[in-house]
């Protein structure tokens, strides 16, 4: 899939979905049969398509199959939407429409894809690509440290819970081993005159 690719690109050139469309042509009995097709671009290729026969591809390639269309492919049965990985392009503000639309022909759709990409994508990316190729490895490297201090901070609060649980459990037995201390045995009398009162 990627031999046509230099070996210093290989790691970033790699295809993406460009859309699912559903035609319709005629079955064996005259009627109309649905028929999903996938198109693909290669990231850094601006006019690359390669159409497949959704059907014929699970058979055809499934390693493109199962690590790239076909999950893409159940999430647009459901809602018509291709899912992205990362930020999409659309909610960073750090981009404008312009450069939005140039990454789309080169098949940059998330944050994550800008700042992975290569000095070959980063050439047809023109005037300001450095710039844009430094704000989303600086916004992806902020984010890893985000979600690595959000997630010290909710272990922070766990073990902090835990604390209080355990120092209300420590109350709630000390409580109860008083009340059992108090009916267990009645100040001045043994434990013997208070069976023989039972009995």
């Amino acid at each position: 899939m990627l031999m046509d690719a230099k070996p210093e690109d290989r790691e970033q050139i790699a295809l993406w979905i460009q859309k699912f469309k559903t035609e319709h042509k005629p079955g064996p009995d005259g009627n109309l049969i649905a028929l999903d097709r996938v198109y693909l671009g290669k990231k850094g290729i601006a006019g690359f398509q390669n159409v497949h026969e959704v059907n014929r591809l699970k058979k055809d390639n499934p390693f493109l199959w199962e690590k790239l269309v076909g999950p893409a492919y159940e999430q647009w049965k459901k809602d018509q939407t291709i899912p992205t990985s990362g930020l999409a392009l659309e909610a960073w503000p750090a981009i404008t429409e312009g450069q939005i639309e140039m990454c789309r022909t080169l098949g940059l759709r998330s944050v994550e894809d800008i700042a992975t990409a290569s000095d070959s994508i980063r050439q047809k990316l023109g005037m300001g690509a450095n710039d844009l190729i430094a704000k989303a490895k600086a916004f992806h490297a902020n984010k890893d440290a985000s979600a690595t201090a959000n997630k010290i901070a909710t272990q922070d609060g766990q073990i902090a819970q835990l604390q209080a649980d355990l120092e209300e459990a420590t109350r709630t037995i000390a409580q109860l081993a008083a009340a059992q201390g108090k009916t267990a045995t009645k100040p001045g009398k043994g434990k013997r005159q208070e069976l023989d009162e039972a009995a």
